[in-house]
């Protein structure tokens, strides 16, 4: 089988591997479709390569059909299309055991070397345990399935923030994960939805896909504008997607007193925070990674056409064409969002 292994910083090989075996409860996928997140870049331009430590094949939201099932497999058969959930926990740790194993203590992730290396999804075949299957409704493309991960990310963090009927909302950075945060805040009942970005291009489809106001966050009046549309406020919920001290503490900065920030973003392990923001006003914040049982309100959202996915899908791409792929959401004038590969 054809594979993408990520060699060094800005560097692809394309090469021939051995279709794997399945394993008793393993299932082999003939991978159709699979995404290049934003996590898989910062390892691309050298920045924390123990993420993704070269020689590994990247990819963590993939989906495909079923090709060969293993021997004690009960859930699947050839043929089956199926969503990959790349997050493995062990079951047995205290989280799991509560029903929270987004946060097991022994996580491993499909196309991450972070806590064990486990090779990705960029590539023709994967062996994945058979719990960690989907079924990929009919009515939704295989491109649109690899949206079960950012997706479930998307809702798991509006979950997070508790939005609800009536609420003002600022989502901080246009990107993937904003762009469906903007959208799945509209359906848990936000009546305003703040879109921020530094992008006219991603604030434009941020407005296309449901944004009620969007604003760049270096206007020098972005604060005083942000009053103005949450009534002299401030929103009730901040969601952070950029990951620097700059956009956190404008969050902290703008959310309402005992308003909620959501942490998602994050570039490096430490960033400077306000913290007289968080006691003075007394914000909740709570941070956001993964999700648990948003898996199959995901999959309806889809399924029912209730996201809109199109606009978030800028580049489609086979294998071959990886580096280009990677290169095109590196260059900031490239209008590039979310790139597909298509093994």
């Amino acid at each position: 089988m054809k594979a993408a292994i990520f060699k060094a910083p800005y560097e692809f090989e394309i090469c021939e591997r051995e279709i794997p075996k399945p394993k008793e409860h393993e299932v082999l996928i003939r991978i159709r479709a699979v995404g290049i997140c934003g996590s898989d870049i910062h390892p691309y331009r050298g920045n924390g390569l123990d993420r993704r430590e070269p020689g590994i094949i990247m990819g963590h939201e993939a989906t495909g059909d079923v090709a060969e099932i293993g021997g004690k497999v009960t859930r699947w058969k050839p043929g089956d299309r199926v969503a990959v959930n790349p997050q493995i926990n062990c079951e047995f740790c205290i989280m799991c055991r509560k029903g929270l194993p987004h946060l097991c203590d022994h996580p491993l992730l499909i196309g991450s070397s972070m806590r064990g290396f486990l090779d990705g999804a960029m590539c023709e075949y994967l062996v994945m345990h058979e719990k960690q299957l989907y079924h990929l409704p009919d009515e939704v493309s295989y491109d649109y399935g690899t949206f079960l991960d950012p997706l479930g990310n998307a809702i798991h963090l509006i979950n997070r923030g508790g939005v609800k009927l009536g609420d003002k909302v600022v989502i901080t950075g246009a990107g993937t994960i904003g762009l469906l945060a903007v959208q799945t805040a509209r359906l848990a009942g936000a009546v305003k939805v703040i879109a921020v970005d530094l992008s006219d291009y991603k604030l434009g489809i941020a407005k296309d896909v449901g944004a009620t106001c969007c604003l760049k966050s270096d206007d020098p009046d972005f604060l005083e504008k942000v009053k103005q549309e949450t009534d002299g406020m401030g929103p009730d919920v901040v969601v952070e997607a950029v990951g620097i001290s700059t956009t956190y503490n404008l969050a902290l900065q703008m959310c309402r007193k005992r308003g909620t920030v959501v942490a998602l973003g994050f570039t490096k392990p430490e960033l400077e925070l306000a913290i007289q923001q968080i006691v003075y006003k007394e914000l909740h914040v709570f941070g956001s990674t993964g999700y648990a049982d948003e898996c199959g309100t995901t999959l309806e959202y889809l399924k029912n056409n209730m996201v809109d996915i199109e606009k978030v899908i800028t580049h489609r791409l086979p294998l071959e064409k990886v580096k280009e792929g990677f290169d095109l959401l590196c260059e900031p004038d490239s209008k590039a969002i979310k790139v597909i590969l298509n093994p």
